[in-house]
Parts: C-alpha cells; structure tokens; sequence
C-alpha cells in the first residue's frame, strides 16, 4: 500500500489577486513561503517521515516542497514528475475569477482549457505511475489545485472542481490493491488538527 499526501502549492501574488494562473510559472510570494515553512513545521510536529518527496515541475510547487523538506529538515532530493503540472486553463489562463468561472469549470466551458475528463485520467495515471515505480512507501506530493480535485471529484461525495482548497492544504490517499481511497481532504495545517 501506498500512502500518498497531496499538498497544495503555498500563495502566489496570482492567487492573492483571484488570477487563473495554470501553467504561468509564477513564485510563491512572501506569505506562500510562510505557509509552507509551517507546513513542513507542521509534519514535524506530528512526526510524519516521507520515503519521497515529488514535485509539480512548476516553481511554485517545487519552492514549496523544498521549504517543507526543509522545515521538517529531513533534506530529501526532490522528484519532479512532468505529469504533475497544473491543468491548461486554455482561455481563462491569467484572467481574474469571476462569477460565471465555476459553471465553467465545472462543466467544462471555457475554450481550449484541458478537460475533466482528460485531466483526471492525466492524473490517475500519473500517480498509479508513481506508486508503481515507488510501492509501499509514504509519498508527499506537491501540486496544484486542479491536480488534486482531478482526485478528489471521483473520491469524495459532493466535491467539485468549483470546491475550495487551501493553499498548502493536506490531502490523505491510500493506493492499495490498483485502488485509491481518500482518508481526509482540504486538512488546514494552520489550524490544529491531528492527522
């Protein structure tokens, strides 16, 4: 069995300013790296050890699993996984988040963006890829947005593409027997909660 942690990326100015940032290679700003230091801080605390830890190959997510390595100062190298890369938002890619934008994502609206469908089998198939190459160890992965709800919309009722998540939220799976299964989702380090 695999036990994968999701992590979401800390804050961006994009994500500050409600901007659709996709595949912009944004950095996190001086609150993101705040967020992952306490992240990693976080893990520490409850003595979580990853076998590996893998990253989007975007800045922001890799910055943030370099600042939770750190933190928790285990030092590990970082594998980054091209397959982890936040979903093409197509048109909507560096507009402002509006009132119509969850219609649009959650039916797949907005033109040239990567669809659902194409996006979740992207994923799936990215972390059974992983949990392929790395059986039996505790994973910590560190993506997007999309990348995870790519996950979470076919394991958790009434969770969509228009739910939140927050920036370095913790998201529990287990892969065991060519199935995943979601333990807990959207966990807020900042806020006290044992995992």
């Amino acid at each position: 069995m695999n036990e994968i942690y999701l992590v979401r990326h800390g804050e961006t100015d994009a994500n500050r300013n409600y901007v659709v940032q996709g595949r912009m290679d944004n950095p996190l700003n001086a609150f993101g790296k705040s967020q992952a230091f306490e992240t990693g801080k976080y893990f520490a605390k409850h003595n979580m050890k990853f076998d590996l830890v893998i990253s989007s190959p975007l800045k922001r997510a890799f910055e943030t699993a370099r600042i939770i390595n750190q933190a928790m100062m285990t030092n590990k190298p970082i594998i980054v996984h091209q397959d982890l890369i936040e979903r093409n938002f197509g048109d909507y890619d560096g507009q402002k988040i509006n009132d119509e934008y969850a219609d649009l994502i959650r039916h797949g609206k907005i033109p040239n963006m990567e669809l659902n469908p194409v996006l979740e089998k992207r994923i799936v198939s990215a972390l059974k890829d992983i949990c392929r190459q790395y059986p039996n160890k505790k994973l910590l992965i560190v993506t997007h947005s999309h990348v995870i709800k790519a996950m979470l919309v076919n394991l958790v009722e009434g969770f969509d593409y228009a739910s939140f998540l927050f920036n370095c939220s913790i998201n529990h799976l287990s892969y065991k027997s060519r199935k995943f299964t979601s333990i807990e989702h959207n966990i807020n380090p900042f806020e006290e909660k044992k995992l």
